[in-house]
């Protein structure tokens, strides 16, 4: 299958080719994002997506996380959509809520503590959130169904959203068995606790109506004793994917941002580079991380294609419902795999914020040796990026830049 022809999604949307750049931080102001998915789009992505945009204020990690409100959104937010079709690309919005870690200087007054599907202490938040009531339920429901349409309104100007069921944030904590431990109809057995991250999809859907892309991004390991298990993943995937119109694509990753957030990266852990970021914001969390860095984030060595096994479990569920691969893609040749395994596309984003124009120097490559998949692929450039996540500081504290260091030193030299 050739990695350059273009993807009609089910809602009618087409991906010029099968290459999306992945939600990883972008900037902390308009400008910064603006520019950083800009140059993603031109370099010849298909389908580029802005990362961590909260539903609502509550939900934030950080002070200058995008909240998607017509009140709360930045005034030059449409910067960011016209900065991507202007490189020609599609563009993607990434809904989350960060749930039982979400930064508790943040919250709006009178907040009860941060939401969560159930009152389970949350080791690295160093605090217990509040269990969801009904109402609770309600209010985020309407929350995510608003930053969806805001979205793919004219200020927001996406072609798409992808609804992040994963890494830990709210609507993967429901999925989650360790932290969804509720007694109700919400909890108990995997149908149940994905009751609510559904019932989301659905208002989701709803707000975008049937002609924008919904993508779904969901954990297929949680990566500790505890989390989703293979039958609870295969379950969600059979409602969402069963569900005719809901979805227009599946990510499978894995991982939780606050307990193993290199679980989902893989590669060097810049342990220094997070004490000095983390005691930005909290001098508890830098001590820690200084003292126990080596066992609270451990380093799991990179390999090309490291989330593939349970990926192929989200396929073989799919019912059609077109997967996108995510995790360790960094040769044409690899794509050109997973789309003869049938995956529709993959999500990089680390190789594509070391060479943002990777897409167009593989397809230069294809081209020249008489085609796009699996001509060309042996002989297509390799990504240059050595993993060595230094590039990950910037979600920890914004101010860092939102690129990757060796390439800044590769242009200054």
């Amino acid at each position: 299958m050739d990695v350059f022809s273009p993807l009609t999604l089910p809602c009618g949307l087409c991906l010029k080719n099968r290459l999306l750049r992945a939600a990883a931080f972008s900037g902390e102001t308009v400008p910064a994002a603006a520019e950083t998915l800009g140059e993603a789009a031109r370099g010849g992505c298909a389908l580029v997506t802005l990362a961590y945009t909260s539903v609502s204020a509550d939900g934030r990690t950080f002070p200058s996380q995008f909240v998607l409100s017509e009140a709360s959104a930045p005034p030059d937010i449409s910067a960011i959509a016209a900065a991507v079709h202007a490189g020609g690309a599609l563009f993607s919005v990434q809904l989350t809520h960060a749930g039982s870690f979400a930064s508790r200087a943040l919250l709006p007054a009178g907040s009860r503590g941060p939401v969560a599907p159930s009152a389970v202490f949350d080791l690295p938040a160093l605090g217990w959130p509040t269990a969801a009531t009904e109402a609770d339920m309600a209010r985020l429901l309407s929350d995510f169904a608003a930053a969806a349409a805001f979205a793919v309104g004219p200020r927001g100007g996406a072609d798409a959203v992808e609804l992040h069921l994963g890494h830990g944030y709210l609507l993967s904590q429901w999925l989650s068995p360790a932290f969804n431990v509720r007694a109700d109809g919400h909890g108990g057995s995997a149908s149940a606790r994905a009751r609510f991250p559904l019932a989301v999809a659905r208002a989701v859907r709803a707000a975008i109506g049937p002609t924008k892309a919904l993508l779904v991004k969901l954990n297929t390991a949680d990566g500790f004793g505890g989390g989703v298990a293979p039958a609870d993943v295969a379950e969600t995937v059979r409602a969402l994917a069963g569900e005719r119109g809901l979805v227009d694509g599946l990510v499978p990753s894995a991982g939780w941002v606050n307990r193993n957030g290199f679980f989902m990266l893989r590669g060097a852990v810049p342990r220094r580079g997070m004490v000095a970021a983390l005691a930005r914001s909290s001098a508890a969390k830098a001590l820690a991380m200084a003292l126990l860095g080596k066992w609270l984030v451990p380093e799991l060595p990179f390999e090309p294609r490291f989330l593939a096994e349970g990926a192929r479990a989200v396929l073989a569920e799919a019912r059609g419902v077109p997967v996108f691969a995510v995790g360790g893609y960094v040769a044409l040749e690899a794509v050109a795999a997973a789309l003869g395994e049938g995956f529709a596309g993959v999500q990089m984003a680390r190789a594509l914020i070391r060479e943002p124009d990777l897409p167009k120097r593989w397809l230069a490559a294809a081209a020249a040796d008489g085609g796009g998949g699996g001509a060309g692929a042996a002989v297509a450039p390799q990504s240059r990026c050595s993993h060595c996540n230094r590039c990950v500081l910037a979600a920890l504290t914004p101010a860092a830049p939102a690129r990757c260091v060796e390439r800044d030193v590769e242009e200054l030299l």
